[in-house]
């Protein structure tokens, strides 16, 4: 499968118009982002922004789909509720594996009303309002798994070194235990 956002770019417009059936020519996947083979025992946090979603979407229903006993924790980042992709797919996902957790966080539904100086969401939403932070981590995970967890992070440039920062100077994460997948061209 692949996942894509159509955006104004001509490799884009012409993917869009693509007949089903056009042959395309297409390497196979490779790289190191991937569920560690040796440790299931250990937990595994994702931070998503946006199409940086896709590399777990597969590694989760991997996990889910094999019963594997790995702890997974994703904090997912969109601009709203509408731009989550494959919700579907993870809340069957989270139903029946309880060695799931996910964590949808929306940031343009949360911006402050600068009349009022307070932020509020729009319409029925329940999650996390604004971007993945330091208070944000915490309140969903322990000591124990912040200490003993591997880090993911895939999203667009800003994001990637948004959760860098995050994950170097707040939460004191050794790089050895941080993984990234940087999501090029758009």
């Amino acid at each position: 499968m692949v996942s894509t956002r159509i955006r104004d770019t001509p490799f884009k417009k012409k993917l869009a118009n693509l007949e089903i059936g056009t042959p395309i020519k297409i390497t196979a996947p490779v790289g190191s982002f991937v569920l560690p083979e040796d440790d299931n025992s250990k937990c595994v946090v994702f931070l998503s922004g946006g199409i940086g979603i896709t590399p777990f979407r597969s590694m989760i229903k991997y996990a889910s789909d094999n019963r594997l006993p790995v702890r997974i924790v994703m904090f997912d980042s969109n601009r709203n509720e509408e731009n989550i992709l494959y919700r579907m797919d993870f809340d069957q996902c989270v139903r029946t594996n309880r060695n799931l957790k996910i964590i949808y966080t929306i940031t343009d539904e949360g911006k402050e009303d600068s009349a009022a100086g307070t932020a509020t969401a729009g319409g029925d939403w329940k999650g996390e309002i604004g971007f993945i932070n330091k208070e944000m981590v915490t309140k969903y995970m322990t000591s124990d798994e912040l200490e003993d967890s591997t880090f993911y992070i895939c999203g667009p440039p800003g994001m990637l070194i948004a959760m860098q920062k995050l994950l170097q100077n707040d939460l004191r994460i050794p790089d050895e235990r941080v993984k990234i997948e940087e999501i090029t061209g758009h």
